[in-house]
């Protein structure tokens, strides 16, 4: 074991220097992938985010969302699932991907959930949001309210299926009186700090992940699906590229279904590094792989029942839209960052 990690550790440090060796001899194509992530935190991601972090950190703050979970007791016990968790599950699916996984370590960290039930759950708290999936995905960028709705429906459904499937061994901790909601001067104060930290991340990571692809030379990959879906699985944020491949609509959507049930390696890398300890990679890609094919089939099975245009051409002009004045990117960064906002200092 320990030759594996001595192994582990010089190839690690062997990539980390050639990574810094093509950012020096690409410096000139960095800095203008750079200025426009800059550009793009500045214009429309932070206006995007502020107010929505300011709330959702607020939400668990306050004690709001112990006391959602006091009040679903009887439909979470009915499924076999503690009232706690299938709060958690409610917020993972709302707020976006790795917030169920930061809770759920929360949770063990407290006593209240074994770390083991914590991890498996971590597969099945994964959501990107109705406000991206709908609102956004559906209406902005495939043009259809209906087909977000769909695609919402199928990742909670699979979803939820999964927290059945993947419920506590070890049992739960439960708290027999009503949880106290608490608003005060201090806590509104400390979640606005929190928005503006977390906002500090989540642009690092925007400018992070724009240099790595360019560094990476992902974009001269010729096949142009092999190369969205490179893209797409590495940042779950660049699904627009999915609209240049001139594939039908219905498959389309059902790939996007899929992989947005999936996410990306970006929202993987933050569940594992913000999530329980016991939380390993490989069952986790192994749950959001089988959900991903999952949701993919309920949209593509289900896609006849509402009205979609035929082919690509007739929703591809929505492309321009989300890459330049709309909060899509904006909203999917904050489901990949949303974590930092909730994690405990």
């Amino acid at each position: 074991m320990d030759a594996l990690r001595r192994s582990a550790g010089f190839w690690l440090t062997v990539f980390l220097l050639l990574m810094t060796a093509a950012a020096a001899l690409n410096a000139d194509a960095a800095a203008d992938v750079l200025r426009l992530r800059i550009a793009y935190c500045l214009e429309t991601l932070i206006p995007s985010l502020f107010g929505c972090m300011v709330l959702a950190n607020m939400l668990t703050a306050s004690g709001a969302a112990a006391w959602l979970g006091y009040r679903l007791r009887f439909p979470a016990r009915l499924m076999g699932i503690p009232p706690e968790l299938l709060t958690v599950f409610l917020i993972s699916q709302i707020a976006g991907y790795p917030v169920g996984a930061i809770l759920l370590r929360q949770m063990a960290e407290q006593g209240r959930l074994h770390p083991d039930d914590a991890a498996r759950a971590s597969g099945a708290c994964f959501g990107g949001g109705p406000a991206f999936l709908v609102g956004l995905a559906g209406v902005q960028l495939f043009g259809s309210a209906a087909a977000g709705g769909l695609i919402l429906g199928a990742c909670i459904s699979v979803n939820l299926l999964l927290l059945i499937l993947l419920r506590p061994r070890y049992g739960m901790a439960y708290d027999a009186d009503v949880p106290e909601v608490r608003l005060s001067a201090e806590l509104l104060t400390g979640s606005v700090s929190g928005a503006m930290r977390s906002l500090g991340g989540i642009c690092g990571m925007v400018l992070f992940f724009g240099a790595a692809m360019q560094l990476s030379g992902m974009e001269k990959i010729r096949q142009p699906l092999l190369r969205a879906l490179c893209t797409v699985l590495t940042d779950i944020t660049q699904l627009p590229a999915l609209l240049h491949c001139g594939l039908h609509f219905r498959i389309l959507l059902a790939l996007s279904a899929g992989l947005l049930a999936f996410g990306g390696i970006c929202v993987h890398a933050q569940c594992i590094a913000l999530g329980v300890s016991g939380l390993r990679i490989g069952r986790l890609l192994l749950i959001r792989m089988a959900a991903a094919a999952a949701a993919g089939g309920i949209v593509f099975l289900f896609a006849g029942l509402i009205n979609l245009p035929e082919s690509v051409p007739v929703f591809a002009p929505q492309v321009s839209v989300s890459r330049s004045g709309s909060p899509l990117p904006a909203l999917l960064i904050f489901c990949t960052g949303f974590p930092i906002l909730i994690k405990k200092d």
